[in-house]
């Protein structure tokens, strides 16, 4: 019997969530077959099987998150019998659950029986460290996922919810009063609204006597006017938005930023890149676009200042001798960085045709791990919105990122003449406790050079 485990997909990856299953229990899988599609902290990937033979027990169903190495599934010959401990864990489920309601009515056995539930219940691991940190008793939790299974969004809600019913008992209103204050826009929670009812209870009366006190103020009570709203809350992200608004904060929090802006002429560069544009695209159908010879520009520069070309980790400065360039790509569900590999070593028509091919698959969804992983620094190009400059975000374990805005034209004068000229607007992030502000600004100096002598680029 083969087991099947959820595999680590890189060196940051804890847990995966089962997209979809590509066989069900009883069909025949053969070695290179793709099993299953798991969601990463980065990408979605199709994981093929290693075995072949009769996928004879799927553990872990689709929607749920997974630490790595769990088995998930069990591949074998067709009679095989499947692990005992595995089908004693689900014997053991049910059981506890009988064990549990038997246990409950017996005076005194509480505690015992709370201890056993919690080892009942199915939970996935995030979830768990979640009610853990808020101190909840799972066995109340209500969960949503496969089998019952309680995840994160259930003890969001559960914690959600108590907090709503600790407020709404705090306040003791009848339903006339509730109804009344919410015609007024007032909000009987927050606003100190004495109840003359029994026990302190707000009826009717009082919220209207508190309404017009309020008018006597000049602080009318403003009934709210219904709006249509779209709310993004922090904890609905998932998939990639949920692992940029993770990383983000940490590198915000974590590291310690130091921006530094260069403005570059670009007029040489706009000439070359017309004349080579139609050969380009005639011979190779490939379109050159200003962001290629960027990529160039920072690659033949960060050769040239490898500090900037590093990480910060456990305490260690270590620098790379790769230049693997990533570029930021924007999708619907967020950001992604494929890596141009040895960028340096690579011509401006290679890169290009790297770029498209890279844009393309993440587009498509059909990036490889290896193409969005390794990348030693990044540059993230906002132009095409007309964002002329912007201070970048460091994307970890990165020390480094570059901001390129729109190329734009503004009068200059030459030899006592005014005249137009092209400009951009370069913008460096760097992890300030390994590079410092004169490293950083060598590393940028360098770029500038490149865009306007754009002739070293190609030569």
């Amino acid at each position: 019997m083969h087991e099947v485990i959820m595999p680590k997909l890189g060196l940051t990856m804890e847990s995966g969530k089962i997209e979809k299953w590509h066989k069900k229990e009883g069909d025949k899988v053969e070695i290179g077959e793709v099993l299953f599609e798991v969601m990463t902290d980065k990408v979605t990937l199709e994981v093929e099987s290693y075995d072949s033979g009769i996928l004879r027990k799927i553990l872990r169903t689709e929607g749920e998150e997974v630490p790595v190495t769990e088995v998930i599934a069990y591949i074998g010959d067709k009679d095989e019998e499947i692990p005992q401990y595995e089908l004693k864990k689900e014997a053991e489920a049910k059981i506890g659950e009988m064990e549990i309601k038997e246990a409950e009515e017996t005076a005194g056995k509480v505690k015992e029986v709370s201890g056993i539930l919690k080892e009942k219940v199915k939970i996935s691991p995030i979830a768990r460290k979640l009610a853990e940190k808020s101190n909840l008793d799972i066995t109340k939790i209500t969960g949503t996922g496969p089998r019952g299974r309680i995840l994160r969004e259930d003890v969001e809600k559960y914690i959600k919810s108590a907090e709503e019913e600790r407020v709404e008992k705090r306040v003791i209103i009848s339903p006339l009063a509730r109804k009344t204050a919410k015609e007024l826009g007032i909000d009987y929670r927050s606003e100190k609204i004495s109840g003359s009812g029994p026990g302190g209870r707000i009826v009717k009366e009082d919220v209207i006597a508190y309404s017009k006190e309020k008018e006597k103020a000049g602080r009318k009570a403003v009934v709210p006017q219904p709006a249509s709203v779209a709310i993004k809350s922090s904890s609905l992200l998932t998939g990639i938005r949920k692992v940029i608004a993770e990383r983000m904060s940490y590198s915000k929090s974590n590291i310690p930023h130091i921006v530094l802006d260069a403005k570059a002429n670009t007029t040489k560069l706009m000439d070359l890149r017309e004349k080579l544009k139609e050969k380009i695209l005639e011979k190779y159908g490939i379109k050159v676009t200003y962001t290629d010879f960027i990529l160039k520009s920072t690659a033949v520069a960060l050769r040239e200042n490898l500090e900037v070309n590093s990480t910060f980790s456990n305490g260690d400065y270590i620098i790379y001798d790769d230049i693997n360039v990533g570029v930021a790509v924007s999708l619907e569900e967020g950001l992604i960085v494929p890596t141009i590999f040895n960028c340096d070593e690579l011509e401006v028509l290679d890169i290009a045709k790297k770029r498209v091919e890279l844009v393309g698959k993440a587009r498509e969804g059909k990036l490889s791990l290896e193409e969005i992983s390794n990348g030693t620094f990044t540059v993230t190009n906002l132009g095409m919105y007309g964002i002329r400059s912007f201070s970048p975000i460091i994307n970890p374990p990165q020390a480094a990122i570059l901001a390129v805005g729109e190329i734009y034209t503004e009068p200059v004068v030459i030899n006592g003449k005014i005249k137009p000229e092209s400009f951009i607007n370069l913008s460096i992030a760097c992890d300030h406790r390994i590079i410092d502000g004169t490293i950083g600004a060598k590393f940028l100096r360098k770029i500038v050079e490149l865009i306007e002598n754009p002739a070293k680029l190609v030569n």
